[in-house]
C-alpha cells in the first residue's frame, strides 16, 4: 500500500493499492505522476492528482529501484543486477547494463543523458 500526502499542508490525499507484495521504490515525475515498484515484479503508474491507475508494466524480476528523468524516461534497477530504461510507452523496458549484484539505487539526470547506479558489486558508478 502506498499513501500520498500533500507537501503543502500535510493532508492525506489517498491510498494507492494494487501491488501484491511490498513496495520497494517510489518516484514522482514533475507532473505528479507516481511510479511504484515492488518485489512482485510490477512497475505501476498512477495519477498523483486522483490516485487512479494509469498503467501496469510486468517486469521479469523484482524491481529494486526506479528514477524518473526528462520526458518521463524511467530508469529501473532490479534484483538480478540489471539497469533498464522504459520510455512510458507500449514497448517493454530495454536493458542497458547487467551487473553482478542487486541494483540498490539508480538516479537519472533531468536531461536523461547520465545515470548513476550503486550496488553491492562495485562502488557508485556514473555511466
Amino acid at each position: 500500500t502506498i499513501r500520498v500526502w500533500s507537501a503543502d499542508n500535510g493532508s492525506d490525499l489517498g491510498t494507492l493499492e494494487g501491488h501484491t507484495a511490498f513496495v520497494i521504490a517510489v518516484a514522482v515525475a514533475t507532473d505528479d505522476t507516481v511510479y511504484t515498484a515492488s518485489i512482485d515484479g510490477m512497475l505501476r503508474v498512477w495519477s498523483g492528482r486522483d490516485g487512479s491507475p494509469i498503467r501496469t508494466v510486468a517486469m521479469d524480476s523484482s524491481v529494486s529501484t526506479i528514477s524518473i528523468g526528462a520526458g518521463k524516461t524511467v530508469l529501473i534497477g532490479d534484483v538480478r543486477g540489471r539497469v533498464s530504461v522504459w520510455n512510458g510507452g507500449a514497448a517493454p523496458a530495454r536493458t542497458l547494463y547487467t551487473f553482478t549484484s542487486w541494483v540498490n539505487v539508480v538516479v537519472i539526470g533531468q536531461d536523461g543523458r547520465l545515470f548513476v547506479k550503486c550496488s553491492d558489486d562495485l562502488p557508485v558508478q556514473t555511466l
